[in-house]
């Protein structure tokens, strides 16, 4: 009984990152559509990669004529940042069975990570409640790529439409719902300005977005420092 209720608190928590994936995949799949993938490519490339900015990515290089070697590095750097979300979640993961934990972890994104760590920080994980939340958003992100990629044929200019600014709103969304307190405000504004700055001296480091690799490391290691101090 108790399994079930988690499972549904997941699949609740989940509905507010599914609204937000559904313009972002979508997008995605009209794209996808443009640089001449068909509807199984598209909707194959989000079940197995499942990372927006890297399929973004993937997109934009391929549409530049880029070659495979350069997408596949530009998303191990923007996906390093998931390597350091896991490892801050191991705490709370005791209850659940490593080889578990590590499968429902698939579905680690930075909006599962932002709404998962708000919960953990007064209940306790389960795999339950891992399973509901990372695999409806999952779904979400895999229905909304494939109707993207359906109806792409119809729609020609995605930033007329807003599709363009829906992923920098949901991740200002995220931001307000994880900052609790004034520390979390102070490290959230050090970090974008760093990581602004940084991109600012060294341009390059925007072009295969370094820059926010470096800028989430300092903001983790501020964050540690500034806890353990206050």
């Amino acid at each position: 009984m108790i399994k079930n209720e988690e499972l549904f608190i997941g699949i609740k928590d989940a509905f507010p990152i599914v609204l937000g994936y559904l313009p972002l995949g979508f997008a995605f799949g009209v794209l996808a559509n443009q640089v001449g993938m068909t509807v199984i490519q598209a909707g194959l490339m989000s079940l197995m990669c499942f990372t927006g900015a890297g399929q973004y990515i993937a997109i934009g290089v391929m549409q530049a004529g880029g070659a495979v070697f350069t997408i596949i590095t530009a998303n191990l750097l923007v996906n390093l940042r998931y390597f350091l979300f896991s490892t801050s979640m191991v705490p709370h993961l005791k209850n659940v069975p490593p080889t578990l934990a590590a499968l429902l972890s698939y579905g680690l994104t930075d909006e599962t990570y932002a709404v998962a760590m708000t919960r953990y920080q007064n209940h306790s994980a389960t795999a339950a409640y891992m399973a509901g939340l990372n695999i409806t958003s999952h779904i979400g992100w895999i229905g909304s790529s494939l109707a993207g990629a359906v109806l792409g044929t119809l729609i020609t200019n995605t930033d007329r439409i807003g599709l363009n600014f829906a992923l920098p709103a949901m991740y200002i969304c995220l931001l307000v719902f994880v900052v609790g307190k004034r520390n979390d405000a102070v490290v959230a504004g050090i970090s974008a300005t760093f990581c602004l700055l940084l991109g600012y001296i060294i341009p390059s480091s925007m072009a295969n977005l370094s820059n926010i690799i470096v800028a989430t490391v300092l903001a983790a290691t501020l964050g540690v420092l500034i806890d353990e101090r206050y």
